[in-house]
């Protein structure tokens, strides 16, 4: 009886844990700097190096990047960034698509994903179910003004800080 109790507990840990990361489905990444079709090809080769991207499309008149994840891996949005960053370019803009599972949000909310927390900047009160762009507007992740105005929105400390490496805080808008 003992056995089957353990059992029982252990497959529904891996039933919880394999899951926990799956909600991020894709992203689109501006990348600014990039003029031509070896600048675009130098950010396609650095993202493709990250082990959650299943599928990378890439627009280069606009200098944008679709990129879809692997079902169940762990999103890194900073990774997006630095190797972006370290292929010489800047992120101009990011959205990604969440999954949501009946999320209700306001202005201020913090939502916690894994190791990470999304603080929800200028929402209206609303129910997220299925999948939302949401916007992040940290600093390196969006224009520098368009940062500096989510700023002033909130009276959260949090703002003002990134979190810790194990527990990052993304400002986030829909």
């Amino acid at each position: 009886m003992k056995t089957k109790k353990t059992i029982l507990t252990m497959l529904m840990a891996v039933l919880f844990s394999s899951g926990a990361f799956a909600n991020f489905v894709s992203a689109k990444v501006k990348v600014t700097g990039v003029t031509c079709s070896m600048c675009s090809n130098s950010v396609h080769q650095a993202l493709s190096t990250l082990s959650f991207i299943d599928k990378i499309d890439v627009d280069l008149q606009k200098a944008e990047y679709n990129l879809t994840f692997k079902a169940g891996a762990k999103v890194s949005m900073d990774a997006i960034k630095d190797k972006i960053e370290g292929a010489g370019f800047s992120v101009g803009l990011l959205m990604a698509n969440f999954k949501f599972s009946n999320v209700s949000v306001t202005n201020d909310y913090h939502y916690i994903f894994g190791d990470d927390t999304y603080h929800f900047v200028n929402v209206k009160n609303q129910n997220l179910n299925g999948v939302t762009t949401i916007r992040f507007v940290d600093k390196g992740l969006a224009p520098i003004k368009e940062h500096k105005k989510y700023i002033g929105l909130t009276g959260h400390g949090c703002i003002k800080t990134g979190g810790s490496k194990s527990n990052r805080i993304y400002r986030v808008t829909i």
